[in-house]
């Protein structure tokens, strides 16, 4: 509006009225449109007079039952130097996972973890990618590194999306952004021909098969690259097969290893520990996918897995069984 109100020939002013950091809440309105001469209803206020209810703080993380929370959950525990890449996946920076140690523009992971490489970091740079960007920027970037025989090991998570911008295809669905079939470019195959020697595609929710994976492609001294494979859990088809997962409280220890996976599901009960006085964990059904990374990195067993509740639910009586998977 502001332009095209001076393209009539009239002096306007819009955005330069306002600060250009921090947020645009009722009471910054009010105050900038008062100092530009407007009249406004009321005398602008100050966020610390009002009366206002203290919010539970909401920083951003990774969905639950994201796929790449198993592959950050492995980088931080085995504390990898790591650069990053644009995507959701770079939510992996954040706490309590902190796993990502830099992040520049699409592609950039892989150069990054090249040139640190090339100059002597001192230590192995794992690289973290998205298949969709991995596609439009990051192969270039492989070459590169394949070319100059960096020991670069680079991880493509791939969720069979485009996660970030709305769950559009890319090159490896099969699908076209017009909705029509078409060829499917594999990412070994595609990896191999660009010259990467050492390569393995694991389930991103096998906690066990990345941590295996992970140490053999470490251990050699020349270009790797680990597919972590597994569907967004935000794809409407994946939605349908979400199943919470639950707590056996007397088993819970309140050792807070389940909450270090940094999953929203995954909440701190008002029950405590009877040694250690720590709250136990309790799983929020409405916000679990039933992925079992936590259930996997649980040292005492506490969380039941799909299969565990379905048997659990089959030795209950008829009136009280719940079907699961929509029965699948």
């Amino acid at each position: 509006m502001e332009q095209e109100i001076r393209l009539l020939g009239i002096a306007c002013e819009g955005k330069s009225i306002f600060p250009l950091c921090g947020e645009l809440d009722p009471t910054v309105v009010r105050r900038a449109a008062a100092a530009a001469g407007l009249a406004v209803d009321r005398p602008p206020v100050a966020a610390a007079a009002l009366d206002l209810p203290e919010l539970p703080a909401r920083p951003p993380v990774l969905c639950a039952g994201c796929p790449h929370r198993g592959v950050f959950q492995l980088l931080s525990k085995k504390k990898a130097a790591v650069s990053g890449d644009i995507g959701c996946y770079t939510l992996g920076l954040l706490p309590p996972l902190s796993a990502i140690h830099s992040c520049g523009c699409m592609g950039a992971g892989i150069g990054v973890a090249h040139g640190a490489a090339k100059a002597g970091i001192g230590e192995r740079m794992v690289a973290v990618i998205g298949d969709s960007t991995f596609y439009h920027t990051g192969m270039p970037a492989l070459a590169n590194v394949a070319y100059n025989r960096a020991n670069v090991l680079t991880i493509i998570l791939d969720n069979r999306t485009t996660a970030m911008t709305g769950h559009q295809s890319n090159p490896g669905t099969g699908i076209t952004l017009q909705h029509q079939e078409t060829e499917v470019i594999e990412l070994e195959p595609l990896v191999r021909a660009l010259g990467i020697r050492h390569i393995a595609t694991v389930d991103s929710y096998d906690v066990a098969g990345l941590e295996k994976a992970y140490k053999e492609l470490m251990a050699h001294d020349e270009p790797a690259v680990l597919v972590a494979r597994r569907e967004c859990a935000l794809l409407p088809e994946i939605r349908k097969r979400w199943v919470a997962l639950e707590v056996v409280e007397e088993s819970c220890t309140g050792c807070g290893i389940c909450f270090r996976i940094g999953c929203p599901a995954i909440l701190k009960s008002e029950e405590m520990d009877a040694k250690s006085g720590k709250p136990l964990a309790l799983i929020d059904a409405d916000a679990c996918t039933g992925c079992e990374v936590c259930a996997q990195v649980c040292p005492h067993d506490a969380i039941l897995t799909r299969d565990q509740i379905r048997e659990a639910r089959e030795h209950q009586p008829a009136s009280c069984s719940t079907p699961i998977d929509g029965g699948n």
